[in-house]
This record gives structure tokens, C-alpha cells and sequence, in this order.
């Protein structure tokens, strides 16, 4: 079923546009200056041309009757002076509109992009939860360029045709009222087409950006996962669902182009209407001595003058409504609640200790995860989470580090209630080995130094010592220098973790976060793992989730977790004594 999107509100849009540009709204306006400059010295031309024909007609009239021509060339050649004087300063003024316009556009495009990376780190995860990857890449890439290939070009014609209507029509009504009301006459009829049109093709250029970012979210989770396609002879079926994504996307961007493409051919019809009209009834007044044959000579053009901005304007309607659809979905992210209390106080800290006191918490409110949930660590000691999935093991995490914050109850570190200190503080003090080891193409050098820039080389390469990254490393022929390859697919899974601790260890921080850091290695790396893990876990506490309970045999404290649930806790012994739930998952494990 496809989800109905609403039609993107305009002018709402516009609005936020135009106090996004905030101190570069000045080059606007001066686009919009200069945009009424060109257009009151093309109105002009009409006229100027219009003259000349008079003068050259009544010359001839005269002529008629005297039996000779006597044109006055002295004021044929004044008026086309003073038109070639007009086509030159139309040509100069155009040249500032699009220097103008240009910098407005650049100008605002960056300032687009730095607002949303930097407003990235200040969303909160369930932001990263709800949306998916490639819809938020499609906003923060596809969407922004819409924008910047657009931007420039509709301000450009937006204020041309604006100030053409506006000077055309102070210009026609000085000239023959009468004639001015019939070309007058077909703006209503225009708006009205507008009207019942845009808002179809702005839904629609919603609906496609919408389905784009669909596309591009499963193309790139199956690119990913090509290995995993194969293996399983899934290819078939793959294409078929990626086709029926695509043709989402077919419908819809036909279904837009289609509503804007309307708008062209009725916007010509009213204008060839409003043409033919002018000649006709010009022709009449002419005859009747009411008009000249330069004022009506001069009408014909402004039929198409006035007319043109519409018919521009139709032709941009979907480059507009893409561009509006586009900017909406970004201010959909820049408009997007920030996380609460980022700031907090930075209150100095004493006491190593973590304690979760009587804690509510739920992501959705009619499901509860952690039902009164108490928990207190003492400093330096290990404790496991353990349990199925869905148990609620990484939710524990994501409140310990405020990524979400708890509903009821309190969470304390080192004494303090982590909602009284900032994000950043507080996150100084953990570091996280993920159970997807995230590195970026780099070299290992710097992947092991991320987040920790300000550390000597004598510490990075301690930090790589301990976590036996230097034990592989010594056999890459590029050494600390090798450049990790996109996802870092040129060396192991297992490798790949061994960095991730060492960036970890680097860091030196008083609680270490283990989230299932060894449930997808080879034995002989396990081991290498839990060495580094006894040399970054001397002396820290420690929170680690794991589902190879032959990893944490040695915790201090192992906290059972069954359905949001604390249903045991102890040591291994002890549960393995009380012949419960954990000791049913460890012997599952081992049989």
C-alpha cells in the first residue's frame, strides 16, 4: 500500500528559505532590484519600437498624399539609439542579476550543508533509529544537490518574471487601457491552472524524493550484503524486489512530470488565446482611428512579454516543486527536536561507581522494557549482560551513555545523576568496542588515533602493543601505514575488532562498553581478543555483552536478562549453582 503524502506547503517552505538565508537575505533583494531594473527597460522596448513604426507609418501616410516620402530619419535614428541604449543596459543588468543570484544560491547550499552535518551529531539516536539509512542519505545528499542544481536557477527566473509582469503591466496600462484589460484578462485564467495543477505535482515530487530515498536505503543495504545474497541464491529474488521498489519510483515521478507538463500547453493555449484577441480588436480601433498601428504593434509584443513569465514559470514548475519537495524534507531534519539537556553541567566527579536506581524505560510508551530496574557497580569491576535477544542488553547501554534518557527512575555515575551532566562529559569517560567494528578508509594508524588525535605516538603504538594489533601489523607490508579499503574488507573481521580496541584502550577512559566485541571471530583471534581485553580492562569497570558465554566467565558480576527483566545475578559459579536460566543458556551453548 502507498502512503498518501501531503502536498508540500509553498510559500511555508519559501518562508523558511528566506530566514535560513538570515544575513545573505541582502543579495535577494538586491537580485530582486536588479531583476526590476531589466524588466522596466525591456517594457520600454515595445514602446521605443512601437514609436518608430509611427514614425516611419505617419511618414509614409503623408507621403501618400503629398506624392513624395517625408519620413524624419533624424527621429528614426534618436529612437533606435536610444533602443540600442536600452538593449545594452538590459544586457549589463542581466549580467549583476546572475552574479547576484549565484551567490546567493552557493551561499545558501553550504550554509545548508553545514547546518544539517552539524545538526547530525546533535539529533538523537532514536532519529538514526526511526529512518533509515538511505532515506537520511538521500536527504542529506540527493535532496541538498536538487537543491543546489535548482536554487540558483528558479530565484534567477522567479524575479525576472515577477518584475516582468509588474513593469509589462504598469507599461500596458499607460499605453490602451481597453487593450491592457484584454492581456490582463488571461492572468486570472493562468493562476486558476496553476491552481488546480501544483498542488497534484507537489504531492507527487514528494511522493518521488520519498521513494528515492527507498530505493537508494535498499540498494545499499543489499549492495552491502552481496556475499550474503549469493551464498543463498537469492539473486532472483533480490532484482524482483528491488524492481518493485524502482517501479514505486517510476509511478510517482510519472505521475509528477505528468501534472507539471500539463501546465505548458494550457499556459500557451490562454496566451495564443489573449494574442489573437489583441490583433482582432487592435485591428477594430485602428480602423475606428482609436489606436495606432505602433500601440497595437506594440500590445502584440506585450502579449507575449506578459505571458512569458507564465509559460517560464510552467516550464519551471517542476524544477520548483522537486526543489520545494527536496528543501522540505531537509528543514524536516533542521527542524528535527534536538536532544534534551545537551549541556547539562560539567560537574567534577569523584567516585567510580554506576548505578541504575529503580529504572523505567521504554522506547515505545505501551512497551516497557526495564520494569524498576536497580542495578550498582562497583569501581573497576566487570559486569556481563546476558540474556536473549530482545532481553533489553543494549538498552542498558544506550541510557548508561544518555542516548536515550530513562522515563522513571535514575541512572548515577560516579555520583552524579548523568541527567545533571552533558553528553560530552559524560561520554569522556566510556569508550565503546562495537560488535561491528566501525573504521573508515585510512590508514591504521589513524583509525587506531580516532577520537583521540592529541596522543603521542608513543601511547597510540602502547595502545596498539596491548590490543595485539601490532602483532598483525608487522606483517602488512605497509605496516601502521596500510590504507584500509572501503569497510575495511582488506583485512579481518577479527583485525578489524583488535583496532577498534586499541582506539578504545587509546582513549583511557574509566568504563569500557564490550557489545558482543567477540561473537563473530575465529577461535585463535578470541583468544587474541580476550588477552587485549585483560590488558584495556585492568583497573576499569566494565560493562560487556556477550552472546559466547565462554567470554565472560571471569565477571565479577553477570546480570541475567530475560524479556526486560533482571531474573538472576552472581557470579558464574553461583549461577551455575542455582541451575536457572543462565546456567540453561550455558549448558545450551556447550552441548
Amino acid at each position: 500500500m502507498q502512503n498518501k503524502v501531503k502536498p508540500t506547503d509553498l510559500f511555508k517552505t519559501l518562508r523558511k528559505l528566506i530566514r535560513f538565508m538570515g544575513k545573505r537575505a541582502w543579495l535577494l533583494l538586491l537580485t530582486i532590484s536588479i531583476a526590476g531594473l531589466w524588466a522596466f527597460f525591456q517594457s520600454r522596448m515595445p514602446r521605443m519600437m512601437g514609436n518608430i513604426t509611427n514614425i516611419i507609418f505617419d511618414g509614409v501616410k503623408q507621403g501618400m498624399t503629398d506624392g513624395q516620402f517625408p519620413i524624419d530619419f533624424e527621429a528614426v535614428l534618436h529612437a533606435s539609439l536610444v533602443l540600442a541604449g536600452t538593449y545594452a543596459l538590459m544586457s549589463v543588468s542581466r549580467y549583476f542579476m546572475h552574479y547576484a543570484t549565484t551567490q546567493v544560491a552557493q551561499n545558501t547550499v553550504y550554509k545548508l550543508r553545514y547546518e544539517v552535518k552539524a545538526k547530525m551529531s546533535r539529533l538523537p539516536i532514536e532519529f538514526f533509529d526511526q529512518n533509515s539509512k538511505g532515506d537520511i542519505l538521500s536527504r542529506t545528499i540527493n535532496d541538498i544537490d536538487q537543491v543546489s542544481n535548482a536554487l540558483g536557477q528558479s530565484i534567477n527566473q522567479i524575479s525576472m518574471s515577477l518584475a516582468q509582469l509588474t513593469a509589462v503591466s504598469i507599461s500596458m496600462l499607460t499605453l490602451s487601457g481597453p487593450l491592457a484589460l484584454i492581456v490582463v484578462a488571461m492572468a486570472p485564467v493562468i493562476l486558476i491552472i496553476i491552481a488546480v495543477i501544483a498542488p497534484r505535482a507537489q504531492r507527487q515530487f514528494g511522493k518521488r524524493q520519498r521513494d528515492l530515498g527507498k530505493v537508494n536505503d535498499y540498494a545499499e543495504e543489499r549492495y552491502a550484503g552481496q556475499e550474503i545474497v549469493r551464498v543463498y541464491h537469492q539473486e532472483a529474488q533480490e532484482i524482483a524486489a528491488f524492481e518493485e521498489h524502482s517501479q514505486r519510483l517510476n509511478e510517482s515521478s510519472w505521475r509528477a512530470e505528468f501534472y507539471s507538463g500539463l501546465m505548458n500547453p494550457l499556459v500557451l493555449t490562454a496566451k495564443d488565446t489573449a494574442y489573437i484577441t489583441v490583433a482582432f480588436v487592435g485591428g477594430m480601433r485602428i480602423i475606428a482611428g482609436l489606436e495606432t498601428i505602433g500601440t497595437v504593434q506594440a500590445f502584440l509584443q506585450y502579449v507575449n512579454m506578459f505571458s512569458n513569465p507564465f509559460h517560464m514559470l510552467a516550464q519551471l514548475a517542476n524544477t520548483i516543486q522537486m526543489t520545494v519537495a527536496s528543501l522540505d524534507r531537509v528543514f524536516e531534519i533542521l527542524d528535527h527536536p534536538e536532544v534534551a539537556n545537551p549541556e547539562g553541567r560539567d560537574d567534577e566527579v569523584t567516585d567510580a561507581i554506576v548505578k541504575f536506581d529503580h529504572v523505567r524505560f521504554g522506547y515505545l510508551p505501551d512497551k516497557v522494557i526495564l520494569k524498576d530496574f536497580s542495578l550498582e557497580v562497583e569501581p573497576g569491576s566487570m559486569v556481563a549482560i546476558v540474556g536473549p535477544t530482545g532481553a533489553g542488553k543494549s538498552t542498558l547501554i544506550n541510557l548508561l551513555e544518555r542516548y536515550y534518557d530513562v522515563k522513571d527512575g535514575a541512572i548515577f555515575f560516579q555520583g552524579k545523576d548523568i541527567r545533571n551532566l552533558s553528553r560530552n562529559k559524560l561520554r569522556e569517560h566510556f569508550s565503546i568496542v562495537p560488535q561491528d567494528p566501525w573504521l573508515f578508509s585510512g590508514t591504521i594508524w589513524d583509525n587506531i588515533r580516532y577520537g583521540s588525535e592529541g596522543r603521542s605516538d608513543e601511547e597510540i603504538l602502547q595502545a596498539a602493543k596491548s590490543a595485539h594489533v601490532d602483532d598483525f601489523v608487522q606483517t602488512l607490508p605497509d605496516g601502521y601505514q596500510t590504507i584500509l579499503s572501503e569497510e575495511a574488507t582488506n583485512i579481518s573481521n577479527g583485525q578489524r575488532q583488535l583496532i577498534t580496541i586499541a582506539r578504545a584502550f587509546l582513549r583511557d577512559p574509566d568504563v569500557i562498553i564490550l557489545d558482543e566485541a567477540t561473537s563473530s571471530v575465529d577461535t585463535r583471534t578470541e583468544v587474541m581478543i580476550q588477552r587485549a581485553m585483560r590488558n584495556i580492562l585492568e583497573g576499569r569497570t566494565s560493562f560487556v555483552i556477550a552472546h559466547r558465554l565462554s567470554t565472560i566467565r571471569d565477571a565479577d558480576t553477570i546480570i541475567v536478562m530475560d524479556q526486560g527483566d533482571v531474573v538472576e545475578h552472581g557470579n558464574h559459579d553461583e549461577l551455575m549453582a542455582q541451575g536457572g536460566f543462565y546456567a540453561n543458556l550455558y549448558q545450551a551453548q556447550f552441548q
